[in-house]
């Protein structure tokens, strides 16, 4: 089932990474050597090309691609900080591998310009990449054209101050002053569209501004006179998340704010008027190019993206109220599309079993007027038993739960520590309100304080709400919103790939950062030397997302007023896609010092549920045998043995012969079982007892789908030599490749990376499957492929006491098979 309507390509950086041409660099006093053709060392295919194929064929649902561009900023104080582009070869030198110099260009800068401020390194390497150059997102835009997708051009602000901040971390302090609005405008610049020269014979946008005029203005006009060269953009982007930005107060704020010509209520915020002006500037930009707006056909559309927390309004420290501050930009003529980064929670998933969702999971959820009562607003009117992995409760939180009907008061996130539950288990803390579990109320009028409220947001006026001295309330005229007058999107959304990442989707593990977090009440697993690390979970972030597209898009919960669609899903895209292939990306983490962030990340490449992928129709039978049940609670211990059986004679002269039994190891497994939720592990305990039964013991093999290597994605199978029509399927782990013998499906095949129709391959049925192509593969040709696999296995004990079995699996929690042959 498909989940994917619109990706985000990353890294962001990299200079030649999104290019369609392949390239050799190198920096000062070093050697040239290949960027962007690590999946097929030495051919003329990029990786970003492998990597679209990949895309294509994993999920053939998905219409639009984001392309993430990044600047640097050196500082969270505006007006003393500089936003860059950069290269990690200042000095360098760049090639084209089918021959001939090049140079990295990004508005008129290159390599060797003076002035250029050098990406900080960290341990072996930079932090980032270089900013993709000019000429390599102009093929890019054209390429993703070509084959048919929507496009959206994303510039991007990674900071490289100490400790990786978020970019949402920018402001001003004290606000409400000249000096405040001076610091916003020093940060805006003064760039102007007629600065700007496309050159369309170098696929670039020289700047008639001082080199080093390192601004905001600056990035956002450049890429729009860029995106012109390539032929124009579906959608452009003129920034997201830049809450402490956006909320900055010039000295003409106050609470009331002024009324402007039409009665509406206006406040002083010098940024959102400079978004508003570079709405305009990019607009002119376009039009003066032939890029009109088309609102049917969704082309040369112009957005930007408010962070999720504060895309309805700000609670100024103080103040006892929340402004609707950005209404003024959501309502600018040039400001198509609605945004906010859709990180909202679906989940309030506890560890142990008296967390208030799994207690109020068969309650009532609350029906009638806005808001609930807080005895009802809990209920969640869900069937069955309590779990996680339910996309029924996650919907149920879509427009529901926290954010909606209720809210912590507060409730930070305390990093990893012990279990406050009891279970000996290491978690992300949460704190406060949060770890009380106490929740509070909305009140009457109140719907601007509920994030997830976009419908209601969508439907209505605005007001300020503030306390006047009866609570809080909405207070004087509306702002300049007008119902129903454009859609909204969720330009990003997504789940991290970790334990509970439902629970809080905004939060991401790179140790390398201040904001490096997991999940509240997210599991950690001990590292055998010390330390912990998170535990990955591809399921809940599969399940998550495929929650998330269907509500909106095929779940009926959409609406339509005047012919405007209220949620835009043609531009709600999940962070992300990587240009580096899978699986050189995250394998490689020499080349690229993000890989380790892979593992609980939010990257769907080579991602799906620990369940078998799906297969074609009809899928291959792996045999007579039966399969074990599939269970949301199954985990890998950390005991997978390889068991290797050697003769071995010893001669007089001290010499031995050794000989290996087996071709391939035999491995001993134990599997463990996560008992937090009573009444659906006496449900899953009792089918893997009958099970038992079924199988008489260990008399009967089985297959088993080993949880969390059930799904292997680009696994190298051999290379084509122009004769061989056949390759048996495989898994490779370090240096050693084992056989398959049992799969649940192929899903796709590649040659070089690019992906095959269903009728020019087959796959044989039965023990130890083999993929048959119809022409062999020409010689140097690397085949791979996506499947499942399948283990053959028995009980390693035959227990003949069934009480004893069943205490096995209660008390200790774990069930230990043993690989076997036919």
């Amino acid at each position: 089932m498909g989940f994917v309507a619109g990706v985000h390509l990353l890294p962001s950086t990299g200079e030649f990474t999104y290019d369609t041409v392949a390239y050799l660099a190198a920096r000062v006093g070093a050697s040239l050597s290949a960027i962007n053709t690590f999946f097929a060392p030495g051919g003329s295919k990029t990786d970003y090309s492998y990597s679209i194929d990949q895309l294509r064929a994993a999920h053939p649902e998905c219409t639009t691609v984001s392309i993430v561009c990044a600047w640097f900023c050196n500082g969270l104080t505006p007006g003393s900080n500089q936003l860059y582009p950069s290269t990690t070869y200042i000095g360098g030198e760049f090639q084209l591998s089918a021959g001939g110099a090049d140079e990295w260009r990004v508005s008129g800068l290159n390599q060797s310009s003076p002035g250029l401020i050098a990406i900080p390194e960290g341990g072996d390497n930079f932090i980032y990449g270089g900013t993709p150059s000019d000429q390599s997102l102009v093929r890019c835009i054209r390429d993703l054209k070509s084959r048919g997708f929507k496009v959206v051009f994303y510039p991007f602000i990674l900071m490289t101050s100490a400790g990786l901040p978020w970019r949402g971390r920018m402001t001003y302090s004290p606000d409400v002053s000249s000096a405040a609005t001076s610091a916003v405008n020093a940060f805006l610049g003064a760039a102007a569209t007629s600065d700007f020269t496309p050159d369309y014979v170098n696929l670039t946008v020289d700047y008639s501004g001082s080199a080093t005029d390192y601004t905001y203005r600056r990035m956002i006009l450049h890429y729009a006179w860029l995106c012109t060269i390539a032929g124009g953009v579906d959608l452009f982007v003129l920034g997201s998340e830049l809450r402490g930005l956006e909320t900055i107060r010039g000295p003409a704020w106050t609470k009331a704010g002024v009324i402007d010509g039409s009665g509406h209520a206006i406040w002083d915020y010098p940024f959102v008027a400079g978004l508003q002006t570079l709405a305009n500037d990019v607009r002119s930009i376009f039009d003066g190019q032939s890029l009109t707006k088309n609102l049917s056909s969704l082309e040369n559309l112009v957005a930007y993206s408010a962070d999720w927390s504060d895309w309805m309004g700000f609670q100024h420290p103080g103040e006892n109220g929340q402004w609707p501050h950005l209404d003024a930009l959501w309502a600018s003529s040039n400001i198509d599309i609605v945004g906010l980064d859709n990180y909202l929670p679906m989940s309030d998933w506890t560890t142990g079993e008296e967390g208030l969702d799994q207690l109020n999971w068969l309650d009532p959820a609350p029906s009638g007027p806005w808001p609930p009562s807080s005895a009802a607003m809990s209920g969640l009117g869900l069937s069955g038993s309590p779990s996680i992995y339910s996309i029924p409760y996650l919907q149920a939180n879509i427009e529901g739960g926290e954010k909606f009907n209720w809210f912590y008061n507060d409730g930070t996130n305390g990093g990893p520590g012990l279990d406050p539950g009891g279970s000996d288990l290491t978690v992300s803390l949460p704190e406060g309100d949060r770890l009380a579990q106490s929740r509070s109320p909305y009140y009457a009028d109140q719907q601007i304080l509920a994030n997830k409220q976009l419908r209601w947001w969508w439907n209505n006026p605005h007001h300020a709400v503030y306390d006047v001295g009866s609570g809080w309330a909405p207070q004087g005229p509306q702002t300049e919103w007008v119902p129903n007058s454009k859609s909204l999107m969720f330009l990003e959304y997504g789940v991290p790939s970790c334990d509970k990442g439902t629970n809080q989707p905004n939060v991401f593990y790179a140790p390398d950062s201040v904001e490096s977090y997991t999940p509240y009440w997210s599991i950690w697993n001990p590292n055998p030397g010390g330390g912990s690390n998170p535990l990955r979970d591809d399921t809940i972030s599969a399940l998550g997302l495929q929650a998330i597209y269907d509500y909106w898009v095929t779940g009926g919960n959409n609406e339509t007023v005047g012919g405007i669609v209220m949620l835009q899903f043609a531009f709600s895209c999940i962070w992300n896609w990587d240009a580096r292939p899978f699986p050189v990306f995250p394998i490689l983490g020499s080349e690229w010092g993000d890989a380790g962030n892979w593992q609980a990340g939010n990257w769907i490449n080579g991602r799906g549920p620990s369940l078998p992928p799906v297969a074609p129709s009809p899928p291959p039978m792996p045999g007579t045998y039966p399969i074990f049940p599939t269970l949301a609670t199954l985990g890998w211990s950390t005991h997978l043995k390889p068991r290797f059986a050697t003769d071995v004679v010893v001669h007089a002269s001290g010499r031995s012969i050794r000989r290996r039994h087996h071709a391939a190891s035999y491995s001993d497994v134990e599997l463990t079982y996560d008992l937090l939720r009573s009444a659906t592990a006496y449900a899953e305990m009792q089918a893997i007892a009958g099970f038992f039964g079924q199988m008489q013991g260990a008399a009967t093999p089985f297959w088993l789908a080993p949880p969390g290597l059930a799904r292997v994605m680009g696994q190298a199978l051999g290379t084509g030599d122009g004769a061989t029509s056949a390759y048996a399927l495989q898994r490779s782990y370090g240096g050693y490749a084992e056989p398959v013998y049992g799969t649940s499906g192929v899903s796709a095949v590649y040659l070089d990376g690019s992906p095959l129709f269903g009728a020019e391959w087959s796959v044989s049925s039965g023990y130890a499957p083999v993929i048959t192509f119809a022409t062999a593969p020409g010689a140097g040709v690397t085949v791979s492929a996506d499947f499942g696999i399948l283990w053959l296995c028995r009980f390693a004990e035959d227990a003949l006491d069934f009480e004893e079995f069943m205490a096995m699996l209660f008390e200790l929690q774990v069930l230990k098979l043993m690989t076997v042959r036919p």
